[in-house]
């Protein structure tokens, strides 16, 4: 690891927290952890991106149903004369 990189970040970090005497091991193997993965050290805002189209603006659109076929009524029998 560039150990130019990791003190510098050390200092960067010891200033951030009011330059407390007693801390440069802790602030050594922070700036350590921070510079062997950079995507966890602070960094400026990134520029914005363009927001990408909206998920339902790229599918096609549902085709519409067919109303289901309805079953034939039965033909109702006729009552049974009362005796």
């Amino acid at each position: 690891m560039p150990t130019a990189k990791i003190s510098q970040r050390a200092y960067e970090i010891w200033e951030q927290e009011g330059r407390p005497e007693g801390r440069d091991m802790d602030h050594w193997l922070k700036a350590e952890a921070e510079v062997a993965v950079p995507a966890a050290a602070p960094k400026a805002p990134a520029a914005k991106k363009p927001a990408a189209p909206k998920a339902a603006a790229a599918k096609p659109a549902a085709k519409p149903k067919a109303p289901a076929a309805k079953k034939p009524v039965a033909a109702k029998k006729p009552a049974a004369p009362k005796a």
